[in-house]
C-alpha cells in the first residue's frame, strides 16, 4: 500500500528549517518532491537509509540527507527499514501487534539540571557553618580600622546572613527565575568583600582556622558554580 506524507528534508549537518517535501513511498521505492521539483527518486535497496531518533538518514549520490515526516512509523513500514531506532522499533511493534506490544512510553523531554542550584546551596551552607564556628571561637570583636569609637563589627553575623541568602538564591535558581545568576553573583561578591575585611581586621588564631576554612571553601564552590556557565538555563 502506497504511503504519501508531508516531510522536511535538509542536508546532514546543516541548520535551519530545511525544505518542505511531499514523501511518496511504494514497493520499496522512495520519492521526495518539493513543489514541482523532484528532490530524489530511489529504490530503497540502492541507497543507504536508516532510522534516526527522529526521522531518517538517507545516503545517496554522494550526499547525506536527513528526512523527517509526519508519520515515521508508516514510512518505515512501507519501505521495510529494519535498523530502526529503539523508539521507532517500539512504535512499529505497537502498530503491527496492538494487543501484544507493551504500551509505548513517550520519551521525556530534557530536564534542566539543578546541579548548579545544589552547588550554590552547598556553598551557602559552608559559609553559614563557618560563621557559626567563628562565633564560637573568635575573641571579642574589635572595631574596624579607623573606627575606634564605633561599635565592634561581628563578622560571623555577616557570614551567617550571607550564607542564608545564598541558600535562598539557590532555591530561586532551582525554579528558573530570571536574573537568578545576577542575584547570586552580587551576593557572592559581597561575601568575598566581607571575607577580605574579616581576614584583614581579625587576628586569626588556630582555633579559627576551621571557620575560615569552611568560609573560604564555600566561596570557592560558589565561584566555581557561577563560572561554570551552568546557570544559563535559569536566566
Amino acid at each position: 500500500m502506497a504511503v504519501e506524507l508531508d516531510g522536511i528534508v535538509r542536508m546532514r549537518g546543516e541548520t535551519g528549517h530545511g525544505v518542505s517535501v511531499r514523501v511518496l513511498a511504494e514497493n520499496r521505492r522512495l520519492r521526495l518532491v518539493a513543489g514541482n521539483e523532484l528532490v530524489g527518486d530511489w529504490q530503497v535497496g540502492e541507497i543507504g537509509i536508516s532510522a534516526l531518533q527522529d526521522g531518517f538518514s538517507i545516503k545517496a549520490e554522494g550526499e547525506e540527507l536527513v528526512l523527517r515526516t509526519e508519520d515515521d512509523v508508516a514510512l518505515a513500514g512501507e519501505i521495510g527499514i529494519s535498523a530502526a531506532s529503539p523508539r521507532l522499533a517500539r512504535l512499529l511493534a505497537a502498530r503491527h501487534n496492538p494487543e501484544e506490544a507493551p504500551p509505548v512510553e513517550e520519551e521525556p523531554y530534557p530536564i534542566s539540571s539543578n546541579l548548579a542550584a545544589i552547588g550554590f546551596a552547598l556553598a551557602g551552607a559552608m559559609i553559614v557553618l563557618g560563621g557559626v564556628i567563628l562565633d564560637q571561637t573568635a575573641a571579642p570583636p574589635r572595631p574596624l580600622s579607623g573606627d575606634a569609637t564605633g561599635s565592634p563589627f561581628d563578622f560571623w553575623i555577616a557570614f551567617v546572613v550571607g550564607g542564608i541568602l545564598m541558600i535562598g538564591t539557590a532555591y530561586v535558581m532551582s525554579i528558573g527565575t530570571r536574573f537568578a545568576r545576577i542575584i547570586a553573583l552580587v551576593i557572592l561578591l559581597g561575601m568575598i568583600v566581607v571575607f577580605g575585611f574579616a581576614v584583614a581586621e581579625t587576628d586569626a588564631e588556630a582555633s579559627q582556622l576551621a571557620a575560615y576554612g569552611f568560609i573560604a571553601g564555600g566561596l570557592v564552590v560558589g565561584v566555581a558554580v557561577l563560572s561554570s556557565g551552568s546557570l544559563k538555563q535559569s536566566d
